[in-house]
């Protein structure tokens, strides 16, 4: 089970038990997931321009991602770095991939937007 799917039954859990009490991380958690939304390219290129938009590799979880990087968990983040999993989003990517109406899934972590290709 995915800590997604972990999120949601104790959200559901909670409905029925007012004495279950989330973590910081669960709470954060329902919070990104909130606000993630489907986005097209062309709203996202801008901060593609700046530098500010991170790519993150399917299989990745976006939630979890951003989570992560939200709380400053190196120890879960730098393996995704080190292995390009999570990387500023490369010109040849946005070459052979993007067009104007292309889909990503995208969520803000200040100062920065994680994408990751819809599928």
């Amino acid at each position: 089970m995915s800590e997604s799917d972990k999120i949601e039954q104790l959200k559901n859990e909670q409905k029925t038990d007012s004495f279950t009490e989330l973590t910081p991380r669960e709470e954060l958690i329902m919070k990104l997931n909130g606000e993630t939304a489907v986005v097209a390219w062309k709203e996202i290129e801008r901060f593609f321009a700046k530098g500010n938009l991170l790519l993150i590799e399917q299989g990745v979880d976006l939630i979890n991602c951003a989570a992560d990087l939200s709380l400053d968990n190196a120890e879960a983040i730098k393996p995704l770095i080190d292995s390009e999993k999570i990387q500023r989003m490369p010109i040849d990517f946005v070459k052979a991939n993007c067009q104007p109406e292309t889909e990503f899934w995208s969520v803000v972590v200040a100062p920065y937007v994680l994408a990751q290709l819809k599928e």
